[in-house]
């Protein structure tokens, strides 16, 4: 094979597999393509009123997930919040509010006055997906 053709094919190869990687990542980002098409398990849905647990109901924190945000007692505290599956963090003016996922239960990270674990509301104890 002659040396221009070689460099040809090579040439074409590479473009193929940008083009390949490009419309592949487009259809990522237009949601073609979820994350159960490519065999991950999405997040447990987290919205919802969370109540903080082993503590009397009158002192108890709580506060609600929504798609639109953070709220704390039935105002919107910020309009974002980051959910890995595991970690839910949010801010609140300048505190900085950290959640970990364990057992079906939130128990906080941050600020860490003492340790508080947090259960939706309406779900039985311990019990974050489809438990019937």
């Amino acid at each position: 094979m002659k040396k221009n053709q070689k460099m040809k094919m090579q040439f074409a190869f590479v473009v193929t597999g940008v083009v390949i990687g490009f419309l592949f990542s487009a259809m990522l980002a237009v949601g073609a393509i979820d994350a159960q098409t490519l065999g991950q398990e999405p997040p447990p849905d987290i919205n919802g009123v969370w109540v903080e647990k082993e503590v009397a109901p009158y002192v108890a924190d709580r506060f609600e997930i929504r798609p639109e945000g953070v709220f704390v007692g039935g105002r919107q505290v910020t309009t974002r919040y980051d959910w890995d599956g595991e970690i839910l963090s949010y801010r609140k003016g300048d505190d900085t509010y950290v959640y970990k996922l364990h057992e079906g239960r939130f128990v906080r990270q941050q600020p860490a006055h003492y340790i508080s674990s947090f259960a939706r509301e309406g779900d039985p104890e311990h019990c974050l997906l489809n438990c019937t």
